[in-house]
């Protein structure tokens, strides 16, 4: 096979988006270059799908251009045409007509983009941490190692710290999504975690600022704190920044950041954040708890659907939240699950059953990704193609979802769904979990295949392609 240029694509995309002026900021995410343009219709849609290596585009929130398993390659290609990475973002405050055409996005939309700017960043850390503290766990049960040993105790930790400093980690993507001083967000939403300052909050005599106490919250391993803290942060310097002479701008406006956002941040928005995180993580335990199977169940069967229009990643948030509050998630992963190893089995049985010898091969190649994690070969590729094949996909995520959560399957950390994602499903506390897992992940494959080589033909294939 030969070597994609990722060069080449990366120059065709950037060009066909409309140039580095209309990228106003670019990140990616497993799948998809994901650019917010100043101006969407100067990108010419029809001719970014005919370029060699691009899957697909999609248009919400974001512009997203789906390149599949190579898109770390071409993000990287971007990247060196001229597009800094995280955006663009200026120094010059002053707005322009684009910018001010872009900002007339449904306030929906814009929320949308916001929650993928700032959670998205965060999967390959979680999802490292989560698959170290599972390889751990195997190990100690194993007995090839001892929780009192020093490898033990270095690689637990190293895992643990991605949660704990979790705080520090929003507050980054947040002031890289916003635009704002990403050292000085750190350093203020990292004033709660110092533990010199927590042990001060915790003593008897507490903290008061102007008289007012300061609340004493653990925030480790929070996600709204600093959210709502680098928010703050973004509008006052902003406004302060526009006020400040530029020749002391340098300095005074840290220290204006520091007098006015620390202070209101541990009193009233980290509290207030910490709260939210209560209430979120309350009401989606209730909502489990009422209406667990069949939530799980209709998204195993409507995300090939939100894959294929870019709306899967707001789930992003609510498996960070879940992870961060109880150490579980029993709603994304088993649902996804039933997605991605359903679209495997559909492409498998399409494989088969067609006579057409380049397009079994493209079927069986999209299956392999889709059995491995990544959807969307095989979404693109085959199942939206073929109307039979996606009733395949929906009816084995429906069934499949259903039987994972009725048996209460709980991923015990933030992995991919493929079948590299299994150890996801070990639990220490509950070691039938991993059985209903393996149970659910067959019943997938089995399943999808199934519905899909009775119903598929050819013959809808050809029509699609006349």
């Amino acid at each position: 096979m030969a070597k994609k240029n990722y060069k080449q694509i990366a120059q065709e995309v950037l060009e066909k988006i409309g140039g580095p002026s209309n990228v106003k900021y670019l990140e990616h995410c497993s799948t998809r270059l994901r650019f917010n343009l100043l101006e969407n219709a100067r990108a010419d849609v029809d001719g970014i799908k005919t370029i060699k290596g691009v899957m697909g585009v999609v248009v919400n929130a974001q512009f997203q251009v789906i390149i599949g398993q190579d898109v770390t390659e071409v993000y990287d290609e971007i990247i060196k045409l001229g597009i800094h990475a995280g955006g663009q973002v200026a120094d010059d405050p002053s707005e322009t007509a684009a910018d001010r055409k872009a900002e007339k996005v449904g306030i929906g939309s814009r929320i949308l983009d916001f929650m993928i700017g700032v959670f998205n960043p965060l999967v390959p850390a979680i999802t490292g941490a989560g698959l170290l503290k599972t390889i751990v766990t195997l190990a100690v049960t194993a007995g090839w190692m001892t929780k009192d040993s020093g490898v033990y105790s270095v690689l637990y930790y190293a895992a643990d710290a991605a949660f704990y400093f979790l705080p520090i980690m929003v507050a980054v993507t947040t002031a890289s999504k916003l635009g704002c001083d990403k050292i000085i967000a750190t350093v203020i939403v990292g004033l709660s975690l110092l533990p010199s300052f927590t042990s001060l909050l915790a003593g008897e005599a507490g903290v008061t600022f102007l008289g007012i106490t300061v609340p004493n919250y653990s925030y480790s391993s929070q996600i709204f704190p600093a959210i709502l803290t680098v928010l703050f942060l973004a509008v006052v310097e902003k406004n302060f920044r526009k006020m400040c002479p530029k020749a002391v701008r340098i300095v005074f406006v840290p220290v204006v950041c520091f007098l006015v956002v620390a202070p209101v941040s541990l009193i009233v928005l980290s509290p207030l954040g910490f709260k939210m995180g209560e209430i979120f993580t309350n009401a989606l335990l209730t909502l489990h708890d009422s209406f667990g199977w069949i939530i799980v169940a209709i998204l195993g069967a409507i995300l090939p659907f939100l894959t294929a229009a870019g709306m899967h990643k707001p789930l992003v948030p609510y498996a960070t939240a879940a992870f961060a509050s109880t150490g579980y998630d029993y709603i994304n992963a088993p649902a996804k699950v039933a997605h991605n190893i359903s679209e495997a089995g559909a492409c498998f049985a399409v494989a088969l059953k067609t006579k057409d010898k380049e397009y079994k091969s493209a079927a069986f190649s999209a299956g392999i990704s889709a059995f491995f994690g990544i959807s969307e070969p095989a979404l693109y590729g085959v199942t939206l193609q073929n109307k039979k094949a996606m009733l395949g996909v929906v009816g084995s995520g429906l069934i499949s979802a259903a039987f994972m959560s009725l048996f209460h399957l709980r991923s015990t950390s933030l992995m991919g769904t493929g079948i590299l994602g299994l150890p996801q499903f070990i639990d220490p506390a509950n070691s039938g979990n991993i059985i209903i897992a393996v149970i659910g992940y067959a019943m997938a494959i089995v399943l999808s295949f199934l519905f899909t080589f009775i119903l598929y033909k050819d013959e809808e294939k050809r029509e699609k392609q006349a």
